[in-house]
């Protein structure tokens, strides 16, 4: 487009060239009416016939919509970059947001996995030795197969066999855990036979047409049992993989002897990282030594801080994207400013000319770019908030199984205004520094 604007240039219309456009925008006519307001009352009296606004300021404000095209380049790449920069910094916000909301629901400080089912009692004996803990629950969990009538089961995992795996676990009567948030329905009563709690995501994925009061098949061990939903909980990965029920509807619904545990939730009387970790390691060998085979025993940390990990690579995509953005949205205003200033050579002469000095000419060339700075900044701030929350939720349920917690980080806002302020003064200081230095001797040779 300049290319074929430039070919179609006429002699005369170069000849007449100055700078401005020949139909100043509305917002130039805005700008300049108010330009023309004084100040009434005291401060009439104290300054004279001074102008309401300062007329720099009102003349940088002018100049900087006077090209409509290169005014929305410049903002254009400057609130791309400050909405990619806020969204990856947000969602680093609610990434932190869904950290705590998973610590919350972990309870317990360490857990253990038994390679087989064991007695309650063997297991509480045996734990009885290491101290530091104040209390142990045991837990039963098997992984099972979820449909609705009449379909077969569905389950998609990965190669460990763990990670989008489907398990139920049946709820101590003891259980410190509080009920998950009700999504619908109610939670197990104590000794409740044939019925079942799911959370939100196995629901969503096998059966996403049922809810509290439908019948659901489990497959356990491959054999079909039918069970009735009772309600649908919202967890995060913190929770126990799927469903719910209690010991004595699990022995109803297979035949086997109720009571047997294969997991464990340990909960200590200090709750640092450190005392986390040799509780479940004395648990690792108090077991062993019982002749309890141990799968694995491990701090809930651990679990905790690899959640996180899966978005880390994703936030620093996005930080690298952003931060190469602004760069380019600083060239393109140091380009739009040199551009600006050649157009306007004799405008600056007679600014001279009529007694501007060097330092008032350049302060008016530094606010033309910090004013597309801040203009840019308006522009990104609602597609910042859709972007957000676009990305929370798409990566949110690819990573979490549930939409990140939406926040708005006001730490990133706060160093992209500072960072995209001190990129508009830098880049525009060049352009200023070479308009205060117009002669006016320059401004009458210039064609």
């Amino acid at each position: 487009p300049p290319l074929v604007k430039a070919s179609r240039t006429t002699v005369r219309a170069a000849i007449d060239h100055h700078g401005g456009a020949a139909t100043p925008s509305a917002a130039t006519g805005v700008l300049a009416r108010l330009g023309r307001l004084r100040r009434s009352g005291s401060w009439s009296r104290s300054l004279g016939s001074s102008p309401l606004l300062d007329r720099g300021l009102l003349m940088a404000l002018r100049n900087t919509v006077r090209r409509p095209a290169r005014f929305w380049l410049s903002v254009g790449l400057l609130a791309c970059a400050g909405m990619v920069f806020v969204a990856g910094m947000s969602l680093r916000s609610g990434t932190q947001a869904a950290d705590q909301q998973r610590i919350a629901q972990r309870y317990w400080d360490a857990e253990a996995e038994l390679a087989a089912p064991a007695r309650p009692d063997a297991v509480a004996a045996a734990v009885r030795q290491v101290s530091g803990i104040s209390r142990v629950e045991t837990w039963y969990r098997t992984q099972i197969g979820v449909a609705g009538p009449g379909r077969l089961p569905l389950t998609r995992t990965y190669p460990d066999q763990g990670h989008g795996s489907v398990s139920l676990n049946t709820v101590p009567p003891d259980a410190t855990r509080p009920p998950p948030t009700l999504r619908e329905g109610r939670w197990l009563g104590s000794g409740e036979t044939g019925a079942v709690v799911l959370n939100q995501t196995i629901r969503d994925r096998t059966i996403p047409g049922l809810g509290a009061g439908d019948t659901v098949q489990i497959y356990i061990d491959g054999k079909p049992t039918t069970w009735r939903i009772v309600g649908v909980v919202e967890e995060g990965d913190a929770g126990g993989r799927g469903a719910y029920t209690t010991t004595e509807g699990l022995a109803a619904a297979t035949g086997r002897v109720p009571g047997q545990v294969n997991q464990l939730r340990v909960i200590t009387d200090r709750h640092d990282e450190q005392t986390r970790q040799t509780a479940a390691d004395s648990i690792d060998r108090a077991l062993t030594g019982a002749g309890i085979e141990v799968d694995s025993a491990a701090s809930v940390s651990r679990g905790s801080a690899a959640s996180s990990a899966h978005l880390g690579p994703v936030l620093m995509v996005l930080l690298g994207v952003a931060l190469p953005l602004g760069v380019l949205g600083a060239i393109g205003l140091a380009s739009t400013m040199s551009a600006n200033i050649l157009d306007r050579t004799r405008e600056f002469g007679i600014m001279h000319a009529i007694g501007a000095r060097p330092k008032i000419v350049r302060r008016i060339v530094v606010a033309e770019g910090v004013f597309l700075a801040m203009t840019s900044c308006l522009v990104a701030a609602i597609p910042a908030l859709g972007l957000t929350r676009m990305l929370g939720t798409g990566l949110g349920n690819l990573f979490g199984d549930a939409p990140l917690p939406f926040r708005i980080s006001t730490l990133g806002v706060a160093i992209w205004i500072a960072l995209v302020l001190l990129g508009a003064i830098l880049a525009t200081d060049a352009a200023a520094a070479r308009a205060s230095r117009i002669t006016v001797r320059e401004a009458l040779t210039y064609l």
